[in-house]
């Protein structure tokens, strides 16, 4: 878990620090703080670890906990105006270089 939360090398990179919480014997909650592809699952591979399950339940300020499986809901206008609001200091990896 500790090592998980403070970075681990993948796609030619280290991961940013996330905060990584044991909830179960085989369990855990983690909350990201950059999204690269597939980074749960090639976290868990660089710790030997094999995901049989990952869900997400929150994609920044939006939440996504009452959609059922395959299907989707359409952001609401304060999500949006506070997604930009989260964003407006962000910049794209390419220009940050």
């Amino acid at each position: 878990i500790e090592r998980m939360a403070n970075g681990i090398p993948i796609l030619d990179t280290i991961t940013k620090k996330c905060s990584v919480h044991k909830t179960g014997d085989k369990e855990f909650n983690i909350v990201l703080t950059q999204g690269l592809n597939r980074q749960i699952r090639r976290m868990c591979e660089h710790l030997g670890y094999n995901v049989l399950s990952l869900k997400r339940v929150r994609i920044m300020n939006i939440t996504l906990d009452k959609l059922k499986l395959g299907t989707y809901r359409n952001i609401t206008k304060p999500e949006l105006q506070n997604m930009h609001l989260l964003m407006k200091d962000s910049v794209k990896t390419e220009e940050a270089s």
